[in-house]
């Protein structure tokens, strides 16, 4: 009975430690992660005049896709951290003097960190894709309140067909200053500008190459597309047969609109945004079809790997910071960096072999959990018969 109070207390002691590290390294990984998305954050709320509320719904959103990289890393340095602490302060080899096996000690930290890997597969094959869904529909309420959020200055947009090229960005009011849009020729036919001539009207959607060029454009969006209203411009196109012969037209108003598809918000659902049951059923219709399946089978396996990647961390964590002749966060935290630089490395190999199929995507992508979990099976055998 003595003997059973003793381990939970043990058990309970060496689980509070690893959680103060465990959380110490979510968030020192997050912020790491984070740090792109903060900048585009601010850019968004101070250069584009985003709302503050509509800033933070979205950064809420963003969290949790960074946790699904971060989480396995903070388990790897969390238990870096607590037993390499516990064996510089020659815990472990009090514990292991009072008769305590390395199995005593470090089952209760694989235990918690299977509950962790369980968790991650709930969360990255229905939780993640239900959230990247709800963060695009932010988004396109932002585009919808401030459609010049996609527009930068003395740089060019391609929205559908067309290419934008603004001067000036005045978010208050939406206003475009110094417009130039072009649109190219994408059909092998020449242009007809006698029959253009008798339109009495800016052919937008003429088959060939034109642009038109504007003193200012106040844009909107609506349901089914985006609208320029253009003020003081000219269109302009040239035959291609005779370069001399170009067609000119001004304008004061001119209301130039680039529409969106019926199901344009379907085609725009990324597979990122696609549960996994889902995900498996376009896989298996893609591969009757003869469609590539290969991004679908990426997505679909990395949410597995990841998933488990915390088990393959504990495995080489526990060697090796009970081998380690000195514990401080600033060294579990270059280790863990170190280890998770290879992992990722070998992981984007991994992912290119199976795309260019030199090997199956079920298979390959594997490697880097089985490399990283037989080195630290190998580690752990060694550090039990010394």
């Amino acid at each position: 009975m003595a003997y059973i109070i003793i381990m939970k207390k043990l058990h309970s002691y060496i689980i509070k430690e690893f959680l103060n590290s465990f959380f110490f390294g979510v968030m020192v990984f997050s912020l790491l992660l984070i740090i792109n998305i903060v900048f585009d954050m601010a850019n968004l709320l101070i250069s584009k005049g985003v709302p503050f509320f509509l800033i933070f719904k979205l950064f809420i959103f963003y969290i949790p896709n960074i946790l699904t990289l971060s989480i396995p890393m903070a388990t790897l340095f969390g238990v870096l951290l607590v037993y390499g602490r516990l064996s510089s302060d020659n815990e472990i080899t009090a514990m292991k003097s009072s008769g305590l096996k390395y199995m005593t000690l470090t089952i209760p930290i694989i235990i918690f960190i299977c509950v962790i890997s369980i968790f991650l597969l709930f969360f990255n094959h229905f939780l993640a894709p239900s959230i990247n869904y709800y963060q695009k529909n932010i988004f396109e309420k932002i585009i919808t309140k401030r459609p010049l959020v996609k527009f930068n200055e003395k740089s060019i947009t391609k929205l559908k067909d067309y290419n934008i090229y603004v001067n000036k960005v005045k978010n208050i009011n939406n206003t475009l200053l110094g417009v130039s849009i072009y649109k190219f020729e994408n059909k092998n036919t020449d242009n007809d500008i006698k029959s253009t001539k008798k339109r009495n009207i800016l052919p937008q959607n003429d088959d060939g190459a034109w642009r038109i060029s504007a003193s200012d454009a106040k844009v909107i969006t609506l349901e089914n597309g985006i609208q320029f209203t253009l003020h003081k411009g000219y269109w302009q196109k040239a035959s291609i047969s005779d370069i001399n012969n170009m067609l000119h037209m001004t304008f004061k108003t001119y209301i130039f609109f680039i529409p969106l598809e019926k199901n344009e918000k379907r085609k725009n659902v990324t597979i990122s945004q696609i549960k996994s049951p889902e995900l498996i059923k376009i896989i298996k219709t893609n591969k009757k079809l003869g469609l590539p399946t290969e991004p679908y089978e990426v997505d679909l396996w990395i949410r597995w790997i990841l998933a488990f990647a915390p088990i393959a961390f504990v495995l080489i964590a526990l060697p090796i910071g009970i081998m380690l002749p000195k514990s401080s966060k600033a060294r579990g935290l270059v280790i863990s960096l170190g280890i998770t630089i290879i992992y990722y490395s070998l992981l984007v190999v991994a992912i290119n072999l199976g795309e260019k199929h030199y090997a199956p995507i079920s298979v390959i992508m594997w490697i880097p959990n089985f490399l990283i979990a037989i080195i630290g099976i190998y580690l752990l055998k060694k550090m039990i018969k010394k």
